[in-house]
């Protein structure tokens, strides 16, 4: 079909020539092909969020390491100050000479712990009643003898105070010479011996020595008065076991072995309870 040409435009002997358009040049193409580009805005977005996820990670990797680092200075701190006191105590331990007490006082709590074990799988048996309580009896009787036996050692602690209360043999000896009178320096010829022959002391430190003599009397009197006390407190403490023990045994006495058994394991489990009676126990 043949067209007028307009006027100015190409003769109808030319050829008008369509080229085709390039998808990538038209956005209006992309739009509709969704195959477009939404622009250098968008394209940046992800970027952005997978940076800032990146270094929120990273603050938070950087919380925990210091978190933990804290929590294990704190353990470390701890450790320490648990070692320190437990050196202070086996130090103060071995000068009382209770190294050995604390060994055996372990072992009888372990037994403690073996024989409530016994008592609460005896507790738990379907074993006719008077066949668990023949078992629950000699359970509490043991149980009762090793809580008491502990107070075995008061005679041996109360010997350990006199010991750590009396002086060496050098002091002792020392406070014997300057506690005598002057009889004792002036005629005899025991004190000229050891003091100006023996240890070679001059006149003058003779005299600064006799000089505390009335002190050093003061002192060993002092001291017989305070062990004399110590063997009344001895006495006092052993009457108290004695009757504190038939107390208990009397209470005991109005419970079967099942309910004494129970109430051991009761005591047990409730350690909280118990440490707390502990600390009013002193206050009341």
């Amino acid at each position: 079909r043949s067209m007028m040409p307009s006027p100015g435009g190409p003769s109808s002997s030319q050829t008008v020539k369509i080229e085709p358009t390039n998808s990538s040049d038209n956005p209006a193409s992309d739009h509709w092909s969704g195959t477009g580009n939404s622009g250098p805005t968008t394209e940046l977005r992800p970027d952005r969020r997978m940076a800032r996820k990146a270094e929120l990670a990273r603050e938070s990797r950087k919380r925990k390491k210091e978190f933990i680092q804290n929590l294990q200075e704190k353990a470390r701190r701890y450790a320490e100050k648990v070692e320190q006191l437990e050196k202070r105590q086996a130090r103060f331990m071995t000068t009382l000479g209770l190294t050995s007490v604390t060994r055996d006082e372990q072992k009888r709590r372990q037994e403690q712990l073996r024989l409530l074990g016994e008592m609460v799988t005896q507790l738990e048996s379907k074993s006719s009643l008077p066949e668990k309580n023949k078992k629950l009896e000699i359970f509490m009787e043991t149980f009762t003898s090793n809580s008491r036996a502990r107070q075995k050692q008061l005679d041996g602690l109360m010997d350990k105070v006199r010991e750590v209360l009396t002086p060496g043999l050098q002091a002792k000896f020392c406070l014997w010479v300057l506690s005598q009178d002057d009889k004792f320096y002036d005629d005899s010829t025991f004190w000229p011996s050891l003091a100006y022959q023996e240890l070679g002391i001059s006149i003058d430190q003779s005299e600064r020595l006799k000089s505390h003599r009335k002190q050093i009397k003061e002192r060993r009197e002092n001291l017989r008065k305070i062990l004399e006390n110590l063997e009344d407190v001895r006495k006092k403490a052993q009457g108290h076991v004695t009757s504190l023990n038939n107390s208990v045994d009397r209470i005991q006495s109005h419970l079967s072995p099942e309910q004494r058994a129970k109430f051991a394991v009761w005591v047990a489990k409730n350690r909280w309870c118990m440490e707390m009676m502990t600390a009013l126990w002193g206050k009341s």
